[in-house]
């Protein structure tokens, strides 16, 4: 016996014996016992029949199946087929519903096939295309299974435009009335397993390995859905993977938490390993996101689960085996969803070298933590090299409240402590921004963990001891008031409190601070002449438009607000030193000596 492959069918040739005509006879007796077995009517969609007889009786309807396949005129080709298999009476006879391949369907495989087939082969096509008992096409869910008389399983697919069966075949004529049943006509000849191109469930279970997988995968009953639809880029966990995990882990999933796990895995589109990124986040079929990374070693998802084979190729996609079962965010802790973020490990580097993993992994507590991304532990790469394990300590627990804390629960503004010893972060909302300490903005709110709640931020958290806190009007020694003129020069309006003077009304008036004080530059022209002070050389110390290289100076602790044009900072250390001149961004003639007293 040989196997070849034509198209997307599969078909084994050999010649046809009279022992294995013999073997035929005795196979469509099966079969045509077998349709009438009261077993059927445990398939997934029946409709049942007022007694117990398969035989249909309906005296509104004179003609059976084939008389009326025969009266529409377009499935000559099926009723030879079925006839030359002597099925014909079944379908004559016994009540089905019939996905009735049309002539033109039939005309559309490869020249030759239908005679090449074996009879069984035929039998079992012929089969695959008929359902126990009657279902119009308005029975039809939106998405099911259908067990065939074959035994295997169709995919059901109905909305405004019509049913499909398959993921790819038309029903092009529904609902054809017949006295035992009913006719389905289809645009495509369905083929089962064994002639059709292994999807990816053929091929997980080809390649062996994949066998927990792929009982999770019908249990949640989503094997059709990879066998017919796509194209889809599935990460597959292991066997090994599961039993890592734990299988009385799995086993204790409701349907809803197995089917969210097990979606997780799946992209929507074929993505082989040769278009992946060095890094990339991708949202996976249940809506959650997976974290990539590439580099010399290979492929990791979510910062933890290695791919140990790729690019295992199927007919509506590609599987990639991990080494890890992977887990939405709703299924791990603070420190596992911080992990699986590669713009996080700067964070999880520090959080396991203190050794507060722990602390923050407590299944009895409840956290909000705010995480700066590797960005903004970069803007303070020097000033965090000279902290003891104390100070990075104290530092991180600035990140934390004892309590789970959603974006939407949050007021205008609120004071509310921390686990660095209770010391209290500003929080403030306008507009739906979420900013912390006046500097912090949330870029990514609202990861939920099974112990708290993650919100990403793009600054580094300051304590108080370190030069940073809450800010307020009180630490503020003087507010200095500016205007433009055009866009030739500065005017210094006006100077409420100590240690700053000017002359006001002059244009570019030398400005004059004293060391460690605190102040607020109000610009009256910020969003056209945005503030700036620089160094004797011209460069950017701080700026109302960020990128200053004492920005995120410690010392400085600068705090720019846009809705009121407003820069706060405090003249000490490094800024006390360079500081020379104040200046426009955008136009150079506005620029005036600053002074430090």
């Amino acid at each position: 016996m040989h196997l070849r492959r034509i198209g997307k069918l599969q078909i084994r040739s050999e010649s046809l014996t009279p022992q294995k005509l013999n073997i035929m006879n005795k196979l469509v007796k099966r079969l045509s016992l077998f349709v009438f077995l009261p077993l059927l009517a445990a398939l997934l969609i029946t409709a049942c029949s007022d007694d117990d007889n398969p035989t249909v009786d309906n005296p509104d309807q004179e003609l059976n199946i084939v008389e009326t396949a025969e009266e529409a005129g377009n499935f000559t080709t099926l009723l030879s087929v079925a006839g030359d298999l002597g099925l014909a009476e079944t379908l004559q006879n016994v009540e089905l519903t019939v996905f009735a391949p049309t002539d033109a369907a039939f005309e559309a495989l490869p020249d030759g096939l239908i005679e090449s087939l074996t009879d069984e082969q035929l039998t079992e096509i012929i089969l695959y295309h008929l359902l126990a008992g009657t279902v119009a096409s308005n029975q039809i869910a939106a998405q099911q299974d259908a067990v065939t008389e074959q035994g295997e399983r169709l995919l059901l697919q109905s909305n405004a435009n019509g049913v499909t069966v398959n993921g790819s075949a038309s029903v092009v004529l529904p609902d054809v009335s017949a006295s035992n049943g009913v006719i389905h006509a289809v645009n495509e000849v369905l083929l089962p397993a064994e002639f059709r191109a292994p999807g990816i469930i053929e091929t997980a279970e080809a390649a062996g390995g994949f066998s927990i997988l792929l009982g999770a995968i019908e249990d949640a009953g989503l094997t059709t859905t990879l066998q017919f639809l796509g194209d889809f880029t599935v990460f597959a966990p292991t066997d090994d993977a599961f039993n890592d995990l734990g299988i009385e882990t799995v086993e204790s999933l409701t349907a809803e938490q197995l089917t969210d796990v097990l979606t997780y895995h799946v992209l929507d589109g074929e993505v082989p390993s040769t278009a992946l990124q060095p890094e990339q986040t991708v949202t996976a079929l249940n809506g959650g996101d997976l974290f990539i990374t590439l580099d010399g070693e290979g492929v990791t998802v979510n910062g933890t689960s290695s791919v140990v084979t790729a690019d295992i190729d199927a007919d509506n996609g590609v599987i990639h085996a991990v080494d890890q079962v992977l887990l939405p965010d709703a299924f791990g802790n603070v420190v596992d969803n911080a992990v699986k973020r590669y713009d996080l490990t700067t964070l999880v580097d520090l959080v396991t070298q203190q050794q507060l993993a722990g602390t923050l992994s407590d299944a009895d507590a409840e956290y909000t933590v705010f995480a700066p991304t590797n960005d903004a532990f970069a803007a303070i790469s020097s000033t965090l090299e000279t902290l003891t394990d104390e100070q990075v300590t104290n530092t991180l627990l600035y990140h934390v409240l004892e309590s789970a804390v959603q974006a939407g629960d949050l007021n205008e503004t609120q004071n509310v402590p921390t686990l660095n010893s209770g010391e209290e972060i500003l929080i403030e909302v306008s507009e739906g921004v979420v900013t912390i300490n006046g500097s912090a903005t949330v870029q990514i709110a609202d990861v939920a963990t099974t112990n708290g709640v993650i919100h990403i931020i793009d600054a580094v958290l300051i304590p108080s001891a370190l030069g940073g806190g809450v800010p307020t009007d009180g630490d503020v020694s003087a507010n200095i008031t500016i205007e433009n003129v055009g866009s030739s020069a500065w005017n210094i309006v006006g100077i409420e409190g100590e240690g700053a003077s000017a002359d006001t009304g002059v244009d570019n008036a030398t400005l004059t601070l004293d060391e460690g004080q605190r102040f607020t530059v109000t610009n009256l022209g910020a969003a056209g002449h945005p503030f700036q002070l620089l160094d004797a050389s011209g460069n950017v110390l701080i700026a109302a438009g960020g990128g200053g290289s004492l920005q995120d100076d410690a010392d400085a602790n600068v705090v720019v607000n846009d809705s009121d044009g407003t820069i706060t900072f405090t003249l000490s250390g490094a800024l006390a030193d360079q500081v020379a001149t104040y200046i426009c961004e955008f136009h150079p003639g506005m620029v005036g000596d600053l002074v430090v007293n």
